[in-house]
């Protein structure tokens, strides 16, 4: 089985159809004959985010999960959140108006580097903070799989991998035409509003055959402001109602506990292969993403915000007799829908992979270009950036059960100077069935151009105060361990793995009452971000699965954090101290899977409040009509598990329980 450098499977699941298919014919398999099939599909699943290069998912050196495009098929999946959210070290926090954000390991989602095909996508952080716009980059019915690094990766990716990668795959041009559409609803039955209709398409296939294809993809993805508060008016802190710029009273069930969202994105690209050993892709891509709804939060306020964003790309990669090759240069900008604010980042990156003997050599670079437009923050009305890096990557096979990667990255950037971040990790795997692996990395993660530049002005404080940047920020660092011990029969496995993440230098804004302003503008205090915390993360992560016979699977993982302020002992916010998922899978015939999965989210903290621990258990089916058509259905959150209370503090929201339906067409 081959992949391309971006990772994507050559028709790895017809060979894993045409398997299931001959079982199905024969008798039924006994355990033993199952778990050995299961194994030879499992070790032809390869993964590429872990080292640039192709390696097998359960001996990569890193902590990887991979989510693929096939399961995701039976769950109501709106964005990347909803598709990674059960995997071990991952946790789900939100920024304002519940837009939602990945946090890997209890590090800051700021931490967490979203590539697809990967490419960088936007931060989280650009064109307007705190959006969710990186997290819904790509249809669903254009997944091929989903990789999930966790632990730092920017040894390799540079600023932002300080705590993982996840990086979105898509299906390969097809050498026939292949196309499929998604269609979903959901529909809370709890709460007022929040009703979500969506809508993927997929279509591949050769316009000259064996030489040029073509791909294209689109969503689009609706969901009404959900509020599930009471009614009554909002009240101030002196108990007066609140009160909207036209006169009127704002009433609870007035605020959007989940703002409202209208997506849609579309993607053309073009495949060329002059022969079996070269591939050449250009893209285009596009799409606008839209957020409304009304808050209250010390004073009321509106989340309507709208974003273009346009992106497009061209690469090259060959397949030489002494290694491969990969060059890409890419571009996108993002704008909000008035133009007031505009970002554009451009990339030019390549690799290149030798192997020699027992080693694996990675070498590659990159050069990016950052310009943010935005009259209203900078007095100069924009700020810019570059950077430029080297990366050196050896993996080297000791002995046939022994291999070990030592790597670095070197980022020269045009605020902060030189930076290096090496990596080690060593794994052995004993038997076929035994993996004992572990390394330490490091990581940083550069500051934002908001926080850098010193003419910069970002409106904060609910528009009481202003946040200017500060140039004499240094980069967030941390230093990254996990050790890791893993048995799988293909019948049954098991993995722990223990991890501790140290981090200097976060970058903190301090404000409010008892913090002295550096100064006034407009009749506003003015506060700078500044170099303040120090953090250790500790954990663990386990899982465990089972295969139940020929009637179904049973899977569950567990995640334990201790996340400390260095500097003040304290737990830090939002960091559940257990996570458990479960999950049922039942394979009631060969045309009908039926599910149930629970999350349990511990106690966190959030501020002085101690948040109390609650569980969310969803039911589905999935009914294969024929070859061309599936149905789904069920019920999400059965118990109506609510975290939207303003007063509870919860930073993630989970929306009431909630009634799901779609549909799924091949051709």
């Amino acid at each position: 089985m081959m992949t391309d450098r971006r990772g994507r499977r050559a028709r790895w699941r017809a060979t894993t159809t045409t398997t299931a298919g001959a079982a199905m014919a024969g008798m039924m398999m006994s355990v033993a004959a199952e778990a050995q099939e299961r194994r030879a599909v499992e070790l032809d699943q390869m993964v590429v985010s872990a080292t640039r290069t192709e390696e097998e998912a359960r001996t990569a050196p890193a902590s990887v999960t991979v989510v693929d495009g096939e399961d995701l098929k039976a769950y109501p999946v709106s964005d990347l959140t909803e598709a990674i959210r059960d995997i071990p070290g991952i946790s789900l926090t939100a920024g304002s108006q519940g837009r939602r954000q990945i946090s890997i390991r209890g590090m800051d989602p700021s931490f967490t580097l979203i590539l697809v095909d990967g490419k960088r996508v936007n931060s989280t952080e650009s064109v307007f903070r705190h959006n969710d716009f990186d997290i819904g980059a790509i249809p669903v019915a254009a997944i091929d799989r989903i990789e999930v690094v966790r632990g730092g990766m920017s040894a390799l990716y540079g600023s932002e991998a300080m705590g993982g990668v996840v990086n979105i795959i898509t299906k390969p041009a097809a050498r026939h035409w292949t196309g499929s559409v998604d269609l979903g609803v959901d529909m809370p039955t709890e709460g007022d509003r929040g009703t979500e209709a969506r809508t993927s398409f997929f279509l591949s296939g050769p316009l000259v055959d064996e030489k040029l294809a073509v791909t294209v993809t689109g969503t689009f993805d609706r969901r009404e402001i959900w509020n599930g508060l009471d009614g009554g008016a909002v009240t101030d802190g002196s108990g007066n109602p609140v009160i909207r710029p036209n006169g009127t009273v704002v009433n609870r069930s007035d605020l959007a506990t989940l703002e409202g969202r209208e997506d849609y994105q579309g993607r053309v690209k073009f495949t060329l292969t002059p022969d079996d050993d070269q591939t050449i892709e250009a893209e285009y891509g596009q799409s606008r993403q839209t957020r409304f709804g009304e808050y209250y939060i010390s004073g009321w306020g509106d989340a309507d915000a709208v974003v273009k964003r346009r992106d497009m790309g061209l690469s090259h990669e060959g397949d030489w007799d002494w290694g491969t090759t990969f060059i890409r240069a890419y571009a996108e900008t993002s704008e909000t829908a008035e133009d007031s604010i505009r970002q554009e980042n451009r990339v030019v990156e390549g690799n290149v992979s030798l192997p020699l003997d027992r080693h694996t050599l990675v070498m590659g670079a990159e050069a990016r270009w950052i310009e943010l437009k935005s009259p209203e923050e900078f007095d100069s009305g924009r700020a810019e950036t570059d950077a430029q890096a080297l990366y050196l990557q050896d993996e080297f096979r000791l002995t046939d059960e022994i291999k070990l990667l030592a790597g670095g990255r070197l980022d020269e950037d045009k605020y902060f100077g030189t930076h290096f971040t090496p990596r080690g990790y060593a794994v052995w795997t004993p038997t076929p069935e035994i993996t004992i692996k572990g390394g330490v990395s490091t990581g940083f993660k550069a500051p934002t151009l908001r926080q850098l530049t010193e003419d910069s002005r970002t409106s904060s404080c609910r528009g009481s105060c202003y946040i200017k940047g500060n140039p004499d920020l240094k980069p967030e660092e941390s230093v990254n361990y996990e050790l890791s011990a893993g048995y799988d029969t293909g019948a049954w496995g098991a993995t722990v793995t223990l991890f501790q993440n140290d981090i200097e230098n976060l970058i903190d804004t301090p404000r409010g009452s008892g913090v002295t302003p550096v100064g006034q503008e407009n009749g506003r205090n003015v506060f700078v971000p500044v170099n303040i915390n120090e953090a250790r993360i500790r954990g663990v992560e386990a899982n465990a699965y089972t295969m139940l016979w020929d009637f179904g699977r049973l899977s569950a993982n567990w995640t334990w954090l201790d996340p400390r302020n260095e500097v003040t002992g304290a737990v830090l916010d939002n960091r559940p101290k257990h996570t458990i998922n479960g999950k049922l899978d039942w394979f009631v015939s060969d045309e009908v899977t039926a599910y149930t999965r629970a999350t349990y989210t511990g106690r966190q903290r959030s501020g002085t409040l101690t948040l109390d621990p609650y569980t969310v258990v969803d039911l589905g089916a999935d009914w294969m009509i024929n070859e061309t058509f599936s149905v789904r259905g069920g019920v999400l959150n059965v118990a109506d598990s609510r975290t939207d209370d303003p007063d509870d503090a919860y930073a993630f929201v989970e929306r009431g329980r909630t009634v799901f339906v779609g549909a799924s067409a091949r051709f």
